[in-house]
Protein backbone atom coordinates (compact mmCIF):
# COMPACT_ATOMS: atom_id res chain seq x y z
CA UNK A 1 0.00 0.00 0.00
CA UNK A 2 0.71 4.04 -0.44
CA UNK A 3 3.53 2.86 -2.79
CA UNK A 4 2.25 6.15 -5.25
CA UNK A 5 2.34 9.89 -3.91
CA UNK A 6 3.07 13.20 -5.31
CA UNK A 7 4.56 15.75 -4.87
CA UNK A 8 4.81 19.80 -6.63
CA UNK A 9 7.28 21.86 -5.09
CA UNK A 10 5.68 25.25 -7.13
CA UNK A 11 2.63 24.78 -5.43
CA UNK A 12 3.65 24.71 -1.70
CA UNK A 13 2.29 28.32 -0.25
CA UNK A 14 5.74 30.48 0.50
CA UNK A 15 4.15 31.15 4.17
CA UNK A 16 3.77 26.92 4.47
CA UNK A 17 6.14 25.43 7.25
CA UNK A 18 7.60 23.13 4.36
CA UNK A 19 8.56 26.18 2.12
CA UNK A 20 12.03 27.07 3.93
CA UNK A 21 12.89 23.35 4.33
CA UNK A 22 12.55 22.92 0.22
CA UNK A 23 14.00 26.00 -0.75
CA UNK A 24 17.22 25.61 -3.02
CA UNK A 25 16.60 21.69 -2.76
CA UNK A 26 16.74 20.16 -6.16
CA UNK A 27 14.07 18.24 -7.13
CA UNK A 28 11.78 17.80 -10.08
CA UNK A 29 7.93 17.77 -9.51
CA UNK A 30 6.86 14.40 -9.40
CA UNK A 31 2.88 13.52 -9.59
CA UNK A 32 3.42 9.88 -9.40
CA UNK A 33 6.37 9.02 -7.28
CA UNK A 34 6.94 5.44 -6.75
CA UNK A 35 9.80 3.52 -4.81
CA UNK A 36 13.03 3.38 -6.41
CA UNK A 37 12.79 7.05 -7.10
CA UNK A 38 14.81 10.15 -5.31
CA UNK A 39 12.33 12.59 -2.91
CA UNK A 40 12.59 15.18 -0.47
CA UNK A 41 12.96 14.16 2.82
CA UNK A 42 13.25 16.43 6.33
CA UNK A 43 15.79 15.07 9.24
CA UNK A 44 15.62 16.75 12.58
CA UNK A 45 18.29 19.42 13.39
CA UNK A 46 18.90 20.34 9.70
CA UNK A 47 17.76 23.43 8.33
CA UNK A 48 17.39 22.40 4.60
CA UNK A 49 15.85 18.70 3.10
CA UNK A 50 17.99 16.39 1.64
CA UNK A 51 16.99 14.12 -1.16
CA UNK A 52 17.00 10.49 -0.71
CA UNK A 53 15.76 7.55 -2.52
CA UNK A 54 12.30 5.59 -1.53
CA UNK A 55 13.39 2.16 -0.44
CA UNK A 56 16.49 0.28 -0.61
CA UNK A 57 17.46 -2.54 -3.04
CA UNK A 58 19.72 -3.80 -0.64
CA UNK A 59 19.05 -7.45 0.77
CA UNK A 60 19.21 -8.99 4.48
CA UNK A 61 20.49 -12.54 4.47
CA UNK A 62 16.80 -13.54 5.08
CA UNK A 63 16.40 -12.48 1.82
CA UNK A 64 13.87 -9.45 3.13
CA UNK A 65 14.96 -5.75 1.80
CA UNK A 66 16.88 -3.98 4.25
CA UNK A 67 14.71 -0.59 3.72
CA UNK A 68 11.04 -1.81 2.20
CA UNK A 69 9.51 1.21 0.52
CA UNK A 70 7.20 0.90 3.85
CA UNK A 71 7.16 -0.26 7.08
CA UNK A 72 4.50 -1.44 10.02
CA UNK A 73 4.23 0.50 12.39
CA UNK A 74 3.10 -2.61 14.82
CA UNK A 75 6.58 -3.67 13.50
CA UNK A 76 9.08 -0.70 14.98
CA UNK A 77 9.80 -1.97 17.72
CA UNK A 78 9.99 -6.02 17.08
CA UNK A 79 12.42 -6.22 14.38
CA UNK A 80 15.92 -5.06 15.15
CA UNK A 81 16.68 -2.73 11.85
CA UNK A 82 14.00 -0.70 12.46
CA UNK A 83 13.93 -0.33 16.16
CA UNK A 84 17.73 0.64 15.75
CA UNK A 85 16.54 3.40 13.43
CA UNK A 86 14.02 5.19 15.28
CA UNK A 87 16.11 6.88 17.92
CA UNK A 88 18.51 9.19 15.38
CA UNK A 89 16.99 8.45 11.94
CA UNK A 90 13.19 9.18 11.79
CA UNK A 91 12.19 11.26 9.16
CA UNK A 92 9.62 13.33 7.31
CA UNK A 93 8.45 12.89 4.16
CA UNK A 94 6.52 16.28 2.07
CA UNK A 95 4.11 15.06 -0.05
CA UNK A 96 0.65 16.51 -1.31
CA UNK A 97 -0.83 13.39 -2.08
CA UNK A 98 -0.86 9.77 -2.32
CA UNK A 99 -2.69 6.77 -4.17
CA UNK A 100 -4.59 4.05 -3.74
CA UNK A 101 -6.64 1.16 -5.96
CA UNK A 102 -9.91 -0.42 -5.66
CA UNK A 103 -10.76 -3.35 -7.74
CA UNK A 104 -13.73 -2.54 -9.51
CA UNK A 105 -16.46 -5.38 -10.52
CA UNK A 106 -16.64 -5.38 -14.67
CA UNK A 107 -20.05 -5.15 -16.26
CA UNK A 108 -21.20 -7.44 -19.16
CA UNK A 109 -21.89 -6.14 -22.25
CA UNK A 110 -26.08 -6.18 -22.43
CA UNK A 111 -25.89 -5.31 -25.58
CA UNK A 112 -25.01 -9.11 -27.43
CA UNK A 113 -27.86 -10.64 -28.56
CA UNK A 114 -28.02 -14.63 -28.00
CA UNK A 115 -28.87 -16.95 -30.92
CA UNK A 116 -32.54 -17.57 -30.84
CA UNK A 117 -31.36 -21.47 -31.49
CA UNK A 118 -29.19 -23.51 -29.99
CA UNK A 119 -26.03 -24.76 -31.59
CA UNK A 120 -26.22 -28.18 -30.00
CA UNK A 121 -23.95 -30.55 -28.46
CA UNK A 122 -20.10 -31.40 -28.87
CA UNK A 123 -19.17 -35.12 -29.24
CA UNK A 124 -18.42 -35.10 -25.63
CA UNK A 125 -21.88 -34.21 -24.74
CA UNK A 126 -21.43 -30.23 -23.81
CA UNK A 127 -23.15 -27.33 -25.25
CA UNK A 128 -21.74 -25.73 -28.31
CA UNK A 129 -21.33 -22.00 -26.95
CA UNK A 130 -21.63 -19.70 -29.92
CA UNK A 131 -18.80 -16.21 -29.46
CA UNK A 132 -20.88 -14.12 -28.20
CA UNK A 133 -21.99 -16.80 -25.35
CA UNK A 134 -18.18 -17.45 -24.29
CA UNK A 135 -17.41 -13.45 -24.17
CA UNK A 136 -20.21 -12.97 -21.34
CA UNK A 137 -19.02 -16.43 -19.37
CA UNK A 138 -15.59 -15.68 -19.95
CA UNK A 139 -14.50 -14.61 -16.36
CA UNK A 140 -13.47 -10.89 -16.47
CA UNK A 141 -10.30 -9.37 -15.87
CA UNK A 142 -10.91 -7.46 -12.82
CA UNK A 143 -10.54 -3.61 -13.71
CA UNK A 144 -9.08 -1.14 -10.94
CA UNK A 145 -9.97 2.33 -10.59
CA UNK A 146 -7.07 4.99 -8.92
CA UNK A 147 -7.81 7.25 -6.27
CA UNK A 148 -6.16 10.14 -4.86
CA UNK A 149 -5.75 11.10 -0.81
CA UNK A 150 -5.26 14.79 0.18
CA UNK A 151 -5.94 17.01 2.75
CA UNK A 152 -9.39 18.61 2.34
CA UNK A 153 -7.26 22.23 2.63
CA UNK A 154 -4.99 20.55 -0.44
CA UNK A 155 -1.89 21.92 1.48
CA UNK A 156 0.85 19.84 1.53
CA UNK A 157 1.37 17.29 4.42
CA UNK A 158 4.41 15.04 6.32
CA UNK A 159 4.27 11.64 6.10
CA UNK A 160 6.55 9.53 9.41
CA UNK A 161 9.25 7.76 7.83
CA UNK A 162 12.81 6.16 8.81
CA UNK A 163 15.99 6.76 6.05
CA UNK A 164 19.27 5.51 6.68
CA UNK A 165 22.46 5.71 4.81
CA UNK A 166 24.75 2.83 2.89
CA UNK A 167 28.45 3.21 1.19
CA UNK A 168 27.79 1.39 -2.43
CA UNK A 169 30.70 -1.23 -2.29
CA UNK A 170 31.51 -0.57 -6.31
CA UNK A 171 31.71 2.80 -5.80
CA UNK A 172 31.91 4.01 -2.36
CA UNK A 173 29.47 6.42 -3.07
CA UNK A 174 27.11 7.53 -0.21
CA UNK A 175 23.29 6.65 -0.61
CA UNK A 176 20.53 7.98 1.45
CA UNK A 177 17.26 5.58 1.37
CA UNK A 178 13.78 5.82 3.20
CA UNK A 179 10.86 4.03 3.91
CA UNK A 180 7.55 5.02 5.36
CA UNK A 181 5.51 4.21 8.05
CA UNK A 182 2.16 2.30 7.79
CA UNK A 183 -0.80 2.17 10.55
CA UNK A 184 -4.41 0.64 10.17
CA UNK A 185 -6.57 2.71 7.91
CA UNK A 186 -8.82 5.38 9.19
CA UNK A 187 -12.53 5.68 8.15
CA UNK A 188 -11.65 7.91 4.86
CA UNK A 189 -9.30 5.30 3.51
CA UNK A 190 -10.34 2.00 4.88
CA UNK A 191 -12.92 1.34 2.04
CA UNK A 192 -10.17 1.55 0.13
CA UNK A 193 -7.59 -0.30 1.63
CA UNK A 194 -6.78 -1.68 5.08
CA UNK A 195 -3.47 0.39 5.62
CA UNK A 196 -2.30 4.22 5.08
CA UNK A 197 0.37 6.21 5.46
CA UNK A 198 1.23 7.49 8.81
CA UNK A 199 0.34 11.57 8.58
CA UNK A 200 1.76 13.62 11.26
CA UNK A 201 -0.30 17.19 12.22
CA UNK A 202 1.92 20.13 12.48
CA UNK A 203 2.23 19.48 16.22
CA UNK A 204 3.12 15.70 16.30
CA UNK A 205 5.55 16.72 13.16
CA UNK A 206 7.61 19.07 15.65
CA UNK A 207 7.41 15.70 18.32
CA UNK A 208 9.11 13.33 15.51
CA UNK A 209 11.61 15.79 15.08
CA UNK A 210 12.56 16.05 18.27
CA UNK A 211 15.62 13.95 19.54
CA UNK A 212 15.22 14.59 23.20
CA UNK A 213 12.04 12.74 23.23
CA UNK A 214 12.08 8.63 24.28
CA UNK A 215 11.03 5.76 22.09
CA UNK A 216 7.79 5.25 23.53
CA UNK A 217 6.85 9.33 22.73
CA UNK A 218 7.75 8.41 18.94
CA UNK A 219 5.78 5.22 18.92
CA UNK A 220 3.04 6.87 20.15
CA UNK A 221 2.47 9.40 17.73
CA UNK A 222 2.12 6.74 14.82
CA UNK A 223 -1.80 6.69 14.44
CA UNK A 224 -4.38 6.86 12.26
CA UNK A 225 -5.48 10.45 10.87
CA UNK A 226 -8.11 12.17 11.60
CA UNK A 227 -10.54 11.28 8.67
CA UNK A 228 -12.50 14.41 8.74
CA UNK A 229 -9.72 16.12 7.81
CA UNK A 230 -9.19 14.16 4.67
CA UNK A 231 -10.58 14.31 1.37
CA UNK A 232 -10.28 11.69 -1.49
CA UNK A 233 -11.43 11.05 -4.89
CA UNK A 234 -11.54 8.79 -8.44
CA UNK A 235 -9.34 10.56 -10.77
CA UNK A 236 -8.11 9.37 -14.20
CA UNK A 237 -5.38 6.57 -13.95
CA UNK A 238 -3.32 8.38 -16.86
CA UNK A 239 -4.02 11.94 -16.63
CA UNK A 240 -2.80 11.97 -12.60
CA UNK A 241 0.54 11.00 -13.55
CA UNK A 242 0.33 14.36 -15.68
CA UNK A 243 -0.61 16.24 -12.72
CA UNK A 244 -3.82 16.38 -13.95
CA UNK A 245 -6.17 15.22 -11.07
CA UNK A 246 -9.12 14.67 -13.21
CA UNK A 247 -12.50 12.48 -12.58
CA UNK A 248 -12.32 9.94 -14.95
CA UNK A 249 -14.05 9.12 -18.59
CA UNK A 250 -15.82 6.44 -19.91
CA UNK A 251 -12.95 6.31 -22.27
CA UNK A 252 -10.17 6.45 -19.49
CA UNK A 253 -6.83 5.01 -20.61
Amino acid sequence: MCGRASIDKEKIPKQHRFAAKLEGVAFEKNFDARPSQQLPIILPDLDKAIIATWASPEKEPDGKPTLPFNVRQENLLFIARFRSLLPRNRCIIPIDGFFEWKEIEAELDENIVEPAVGLGLDMFGNPIRSRAEKKRLKKAKPQKQKYRFTLKDKEPFGLAGLWRESLLPATGELRRYFTIITTQANAAVMPYHDRMPVILSPEDEAKWMNNRLQEKQWYNLLQPYDAKQMAVMAIDDYESTLGNYVAPQLNSR
